[in-house]
């Protein structure tokens, strides 16, 4: 190298001698590495099949781990949603079915304890069902939906029917203030 380029780069003459060197010495010894090196890998190679560790397998990509989970998450919403379903109908009372119901007579004791004794099927079938029912006026605001759910507790439209035809309406919207509604109370 040349005075002035030794100069303007800031590196001595100790310095450019010393690479000079390293880099004949490397050029030397850079066949015996990469021998050295071979060697070593056949060594490794050899040691891992005494070990008996195979190659490893080409793992699964991620859509099939995302498909898998999505057909799994959907299975199980299924099966929830199943027995959600079913738990609700099992638990909710059915107004269509008519459950029998005896009717009972009270009939008072000597020591003024009541015992219950079924009624006779003549008595009952002679004397007429008494069907109670209220009378409402229609104020403003009111629906028939919120007057069954006033008088019975819930919406039900079996309830509002039979309010139609108590009071012989053909339009349940068709409610005016102050109009005196039956209502049939079973």
């Amino acid at each position: 190298m040349k005075s002035t380029t030794l100069r303007r780069s800031n590196i001595t003459r100790e310095k450019v001698a010393m690479m000079e060197a390293l880099n004949r010495y490397n050029n030397l010894h850079q066949d015996e590495d990469f021998y050295k090196t071979q060697n070593k890998t056949h060594e490794l190679d050899v040691l891992w099949q005494s070990f008996g560790v195979r190659p490893q397998r080409n793992e699964k990509a991620p859509q099939v781990y995302f498909v898998t989970g999505f057909v799994f998450g959907v299975i199980i919403t299924l099966a929830i949603t199943t027995v959600l379903s079913l738990l609700i109908n099992l638990s909710t009372p059915k107004d269509d079915i008519a459950v029998p119901v005896k009717k009972q007579a009270a009939v008072t004791d000597t020591n003024g304890k009541f015992s219950f004794i079924p009624a006779d099927s003549t008595s009952s079938k002679s004397a007429p069902i008494a069907v109670k029912r209220e009378e409402y006026t229609v104020k403003a605001g009111d629906t028939l939906e919120s007057i069954v759910i006033r008088f019975y507790g819930s919406f039900d439209m079996s309830k509002v029917n039979a309010i139609q035809e108590a009071n012989k309406m053909s339009n349940p919207n068709a409610l005016s203030i102050g109009q005196k509604l039956v209502i049939p109370m079973n």
